[in-house]
């Protein structure tokens, strides 16, 4: 075959990984190729030398050696499967080395190859740490979630009586000096207590008279909750029961006025503190169950210091106007202002201040409920009852979940880890699911500004009301009629209405603040609603002309 190369063209000689059994080649071929099989060297040749074609294609049979080195004596021994694995790992990533001077390895060290590569095979984190596993036990389990700080957090949000009130601290001094001076100084007087729900009337008040049980030794404390009564005339057999008179029920009703009062102002009787809570329930027709209330202190010889507790802020210049023609007989007032959201949120870090650990409330989820409930109503028990609702969504949740714990008595890695005792946290989400689902969309969407001396949902009540009065002509309605029309303006002003029974609480807050008078019924759609200012009036009042002027050009409900 004739040549097809120059004559200084060098052989280029690469390795195999598997040496077939091949005859003797010429020495001249491959002159250089046991001395490092893994090195390009340049190798002049003799002008007497064949030349082989240089694609390995156009050689035939023996031809055909240009790239084998030469073959070893024998068959290479045959090696296990985790020999050859390894050995082929180590041949991965290897390129070819280009240098002038070639380097040999020994003999000694291709035969130490194995078992170092073995060696180093064994010391692999992998396999280090499967015989750690193997060693030692699993001390690991799965655990239902602890919710013992959710627990912990619900039972200091409760509304009982706590033994620290914030934010009432003048009302509280207040009821104290009434009762230094009237009950230690043996002096009967009336105290008339108002403010709307949820603002610390009934708290402040036992909170006083449970302290007071070791510095009033000589008296007698009744307290009644008129809502607890069937009528207004049952107050009369409730009070003589709990004054000792048997079968005070079967005596009739001037009989056992007259009975109640020659025990009151008998000598020898302790000083008795009658406190009537939720008094305007008492009101009856000619409002005479009330009247003989207030008068029995400003008896002759009287040991008798009554406080009354209601939500109207003029119950007594309202219904009991014949008091102002008696001024002896006209009880001292003193009023409840709604919290404001400083107050409420004060109110509920001192109360989860009282779980130990991590707080389970984040602070601006406090921070937004007493936004929405000072905004709406001030009621500390609301933004209470929110908050606990709040608690119960993200204690369910966690319930449900399980996580990984050491068993007790074993060592595990992961228990030197620190786990948090509050697995999740009541965050702003929870609490506005709460106030939306149960308080309804109104606290959730409602615009509360903190320079308004009236919320938006109460304007709008007085505005629907004030409307419904000109069309109707009537000074007074119903609170269903009211409910109504107050629905249809908050539709054509594109806002959220209240439900029924907030209305009401919307009402009497009013009456509260001296903007509406309501009469009550046994239905609450039957309440009687009233303006108790004048129509020019209510602009001023409520701060708000663009409102007012806005709903009463609406027109027609």
């Amino acid at each position: 075959m004739p040549s097809t190369r120059s004559q200084t063209q060098a052989a280029i000689d690469f390795p195999r990984r598997k040496q077939p059994r091949t005859p003797v080649a010429p020495a001249g071929a491959y002159r250089d190729a046991t001395s490092n099989p893994t090195r390009v060297t340049l190798l002049p040749l003799s002008p007497g030398e064949t030349v082989l074609p240089l694609s390995p294609r156009k050689r035939l049979g023996d031809d055909n050696l240009c790239n084998i080195p030469q073959s070893l004596p024998c068959s290479p021994t045959k090696q296990s499967k985790k020999e050859n694995e390894l050995l082929s790992a180590s041949h991965k990533g290897r390129c070819l080395f280009f240098s002038e001077q070639p380097t040999t390895e020994s003999p000694g060290k291709r035969k130490n190859l194995v078992p170092s590569l073995l060696h180093k095979r064994q010391e692999t984190p992998r396999s280090s740490e499967r015989s750690r596993l193997n060693k030692e036990p699993v001390c690991n389990q799965l655990f239902k979630q602890e919710s013992t700080c959710y627990q912990q957090a619900k039972s200091v949000l409760h509304t009982a009586v706590p033994d620290r009130l914030l934010a009432r601290e003048k009302e509280t001094d207040a009821i104290r000096r009434f009762l230094k001076e009237h009950v230690c100084g043996e002096k009967p007087g009336s105290l008339y207590i108002s403010g709307a729900p949820g603002t610390g009337k009934t708290a402040c008040l036992s909170r006083i008279l449970q302290d007071f049980q070791n510095e009033l030794p000589g008296s007698k404390t009744i307290v009644l909750n008129c809502m607890s009564l069937s009528s207004s005339q049952a107050v009369f057999p409730a009070i003589a029961e709990q004054m000792g008179q048997q079968g005070a029920s079967k005596v009739a009703g001037r009989d056992l006025v007259r009975k109640l009062e020659k025990q009151l102002t008998a000598e020898g009787t302790p000083m008795i503190v009658l406190v009537l809570d939720e008094m305007d329930q008492l009101d009856s027709k000619g409002q005479d169950v009330l009247y003989t209330v207030f008068e029995w202190p400003w008896l002759i010889g009287s040991r008798l210091v009554l406080i009354g507790v209601a939500n109207a802020l003029d119950l007594t210049d309202r219904i009991l106007a014949r008091l102002q023609a008696r001024p002896k007989c006209k009880p001292q007032l003193l009023n409840f202002p709604p919290y404001t959201k400083e107050q409420i949120a004060s109110i509920l870090q001192e109360r989860l201040r009282q779980v130990s650990g991590d707080q389970v409330l984040d602070s601006t989820a406090v921070q937004f409920c007493a936004r929405k409930v000072s905004a709406v109503s001030g009621d500390a028990r609301k933004a209470l009852d929110v908050c606990r609702r709040a608690i119960e969504i993200v204690e369910l949740d966690v319930r449900s979940q399980t996580v990984l714990k050491p068993l007790p008595g074993c060592k595990s890695p992961t228990t030197s880890a620190s786990v948090s005792p509050v697995p999740r946290r009541v965050g702003l989400p929870h609490i506005s699911q709460v106030i939306s689902d149960v308080y309804g969309d109104r606290m959730a969407l409602g615009n509360d500004r903190a320079s308004d001396s009236f919320p938006l949902q109460q304007k709008i009540l007085v505005c629907s009301l004030l409307l419904l009065a000109r069309q109707l002509k009537a000074k007074e309605v119903t609170l269903g009629k009211l409910h109504e029309a107050y629905s249809r303006v908050c539709r054509q002003q594109q806002m959220a209405a209240v439900a029924h029974s907030e209305c009401l609480s919307l009402a009497t807050l009013l009456e509260s603040r001296g903007i509406l008078a309501l009469k009550k019924a046994k239905e609450a759609r039957l309440t009687k609603v009233s303006l108790k200012i004048e129509e020019r009036d209510v602009e001023h009042a409520l701060k708000d002309g663009v409102l007012v002027g806005n709903i009463l050009a609406g027109g027609r409900l």
